[in-house]
């Protein structure tokens, strides 16, 4: 194919996105790839001076194009291309970069990984082959595992499977641990991964709903996103005539969900504005969460406390500060709770706020979260007000820190907002996403110091306790 015949085909390309296959007189595929734009994609091919392409251009006879709705789409569609035709060109113009691919492990609860194409692969098995497998974390390389792939785009695929989690939630903590993760807050993760074997609450039926979630994340990745959407329909269906509602409302949420992610051409265009870790957005959430509780001074310094214990035993209370939307955690503090008298969490909550400003040496915060409903509201805001014309007299014209309670469901899943000055809560739901994560990362965090400090405090004192 010469630079006129080209121009010529160029002419005739769609701006969509899409994968694009260039083919040579054997009808062989030669290469495939994917684009945002298909025909600023071919254009580019005439300006290069890369002999390898020049090369394939020379042996190219036609341009196939396939056209799609998504990048996600043609990324997906892209790596099936490759795995059937495996195009020696793929392999030549990588460089020294190699394809991903997307591992499941076969543990009871399947991880989900990425793993670059092992070196000693070679083109005629680029898939399927566990025992040559390049695997990066130690616990699952012991396992037998099943690979989709290859796929040439990296970012594009970690974005692709960071939508997909949000609606099928997986886990990806490395080891067990017993108290509930950040993921599983904020619905990344269904927690199994955050309780012992022993637990009860690990019962088939979460491994069921777990399985199903991988089985759909695998038949996307693969291609049969519309097989998924159809079983979804089905199900939906059937739920609505036995009258199971809530099961209803759950899939028609999927499939919205799993649809939205398909119609949009543009989604990867923010494949770099991560909400957990950049700056940007996290900058963003706390402007947003400004105006939602009608700050009057930015909030720089947000304080988040939680109270664990057992009955009343072994009691303790944690303060957790987050600066400029980051934690802070030279500014923790620890509190041993002093109240012996029945106490209850809401009495802890005031010993440990009124403790805490006892300290004016320590910086105010212009936030407080705490964890709990109105209740605990309410006991934060008489502390703050007690406390009014004592520790803030410097600070008499300024306003006092803001309060915040988070009420959790019964599967400790963070459900609603209570705010300072707000008659009726604010359903997390109706947050902008990036606000509602901030709020669970705080409430988490606190939540795990509290469960650190009380673990080491309840080992100190079992020998004498049980005396």
């Amino acid at each position: 194919m010469n630079k006129v015949q080209l121009k010529q085909k160029i002419a005739l390309t769609p701006s969509g996105t899409g994968i694009y296959l260039f083919i040579n007189n054997h009808k062989k595929a030669l290469y495939v790839g994917k684009a945002l734009s298909l025909k600023k994609r071919l254009d580019s091919y005439r300006r290069t001076e890369d002999p390898r392409i020049l090369r394939m251009l020379s042996e190219a006879k036609r341009i196939d194009l396939i056209e799609t709705n998504s990048e996600i789409e043609a990324l997906i569609l892209e790596s099936q291309y490759i795995k059937k035709y495996k195009p020696e060109f793929n392999i030549m113009l990588r460089d020294d970069k190699q394809f991903l691919y997307v591992g499941f492990s076969t543990d009871k609860f399947p991880k989900i990984f990425l793993t670059h194409q092992p070196i000693n692969l070679d083109s005629r098995s680029m898939i399927n082959d566990s025992r040559k497998s390049s695997i990066h974390n130690s616990k699952i390389s012991n396992h037998k595992s099943t690979y989709i792939g290859p796929f040439t785009d990296a970012g594009a695929l970690k974005v692709t499977l960071r939508l997909l989690r949000k609606i099928f939630p997986y886990c990806t903590c490395k080891q067990k641990h017993n108290s509930y993760c950040l993921n599983y807050h904020i619905g990344k993760c269904l927690g199994y991964c955050c309780l012992t074997r022993e637990d009860s609450r690990i019962m088939i039926y979460d491994l069921r709903i777990y399985q199903k979630n991988i089985k759909a994340i695998r038949d996307v990745l693969s291609g049969k996103k519309e097989s998924v959407i159809r079983q979804f329909e089905k199900k939906m269906k059937n739920f609505a005539k036995e009258e199971k509602f809530e099961e209803a409302r759950g899939l028609q949420y999927k499939i919205e969900k799993l649809k939205k992610i398909f119609q949009n051409a543009q989604i990867l265009n923010t494949r770099y504005l991560s909400l957990d870790t950049n700056g940007d957005s996290t900058k963003n959430a706390l402007n947003q969460l400004t105006e939602l509780i009608n700050a009057k001074r930015p909030l720089k310094r947000i304080e988040a406390y939680d109270i664990a214990n057992i009955q009343g035993n072994f009691a303790v209370g944690a303060m957790i500060v987050f600066s400029d939307g980051v934690p802070d955690k030279n500014e923790y503090r620890k509190f041993k709770i002093r109240t012996k008298s029945t106490p209850d969490d809401t009495t802890m909550l005031k010993e440990v706020l009124t403790r805490r400003f006892n300290h004016p040496e320590w910086q105010y915060p212009d936030l407080i979260l705490v964890d709990g409903g109105r209740q605990q509201l309410s006991v934060a805001q008489k502390v703050i007000f007690n406390l009014k014309f004592t520790i803030f007299n410097e600070f008499s014209i300024k306003q006092l820190p803001k309060i915040i309670a988070i009420t959790k469901n019964k599967r400790h899943i963070g459900e609603k907002i209570f705010v300072q000055n707000k008659k009726d809560p604010i359903p997390l739901s109706g947050l902008p996403t990036n606000v509602k994560n901030l709020l669970l990362q705080i409430n988490a965090e606190a939540h795990r110091f509290a469960i650190s400090y009380y673990r080491k405090t309840h080992r100190k004192q079992i020998p004498k306790f049980t005396q």
